[in-house]
């Protein structure tokens, strides 16, 4: 028998399979944490299996995508011009005017593989870190409801929308230096990165004074993003 395997966060579980199920109830399936766990999956039927990842930090070796009978699927949390890992935050500190979601064939290379949908939106010019993320998760989840039909026929690939991606692909050091201030910040460049980054423990910023490196504490203990959700902050 047919079946997706989502390979995703377990906070994800429920509201994932709700948005496929609505409009694919036949579709059978399964859930892997992590790379042993698909692997495991897959080793009962890779013919019949689709793998669909949703904000989940696994990456498919080149090993296992060539098991597969049919493409992988990733939807990306940001457009074909943010690849890489948090693209909101890049798209708020380059004051980017747009933002959106792109289906993707998954390939060896993080963010590289054939675009299948990419769903477009304005970014309101109020929105911070919180609201474009929570924004994003709703549009995402159009977008997978919208697709599951199609996800679900795992023998037939789906279409390539002829969007290519571009801009620089970024990775955890890229965001590291982002949340690391210069020492000549401005107020305007803390704003514009507090925007950017967001409050937490996970993500505070950080500048170097007489050697000594120093974490920002704003005081403020608003909610955070964690795995596209809001929670609150520890």
């Amino acid at each position: 028998m047919s079946r997706l395997i989502l390979m995703t966060q377990r906070e994800f579980e429920e509201p994932l399979t709700e948005a496929l199920r609505r409009t694919a109830p036949g579709l059978s399936l399964s859930f892997a944490w992590s790379l042993t766990d698909l692997e495991a999956e897959l080793a009962n039927d890779p013919d019949e299996s689709r793998i669909l990842s949703v904000g989940s930090s696994v990456i498919l070796p080149p090993r296992v995508l060539a098991t597969l009978g049919s493409p992988a699927y990733n939807l990306h949390p940001g457009p074909p011009s943010y690849p890489g890992i948090f693209p909101s935050v890049f798209a708020l500190y380059e004051g980017a005017r747009a933002f959106g979601v792109t289906l993707h064939e998954m390939a060896p290379t993080v963010d590289s593989g054939a675009i299948c949908v990419v769903e477009r939106f304005p970014i309101d010019a109020r929105w911070d870190r919180l609201a474009l993320d929570t924004h994003t998760l709703v549009v995402l989840m159009h977008v997978l409801e919208r697709m599951a039909p199609q996800l679900a026929d795992v023998h037939t690939p789906l279409r390539h929308s002829g969007d290519v991606w571009s801009g620089r692909r970024r990775t955890r050091k890229h965001f590291d230096a982002l949340c690391q201030l210069p020492e000549d910040f401005t107020a305007v460049e803390l704003a514009q990165r507090l925007r950017a980054v967001g409050e937490g423990p996970d993500h505070c910023l950080t500048t170097i004074r007489d050697g000594q490196v120093l974490r920002l504490d704003t005081g403020r203990r608003g909610m955070v993003v964690r795995a596209g959700q809001p929670v609150a902050a520890e």
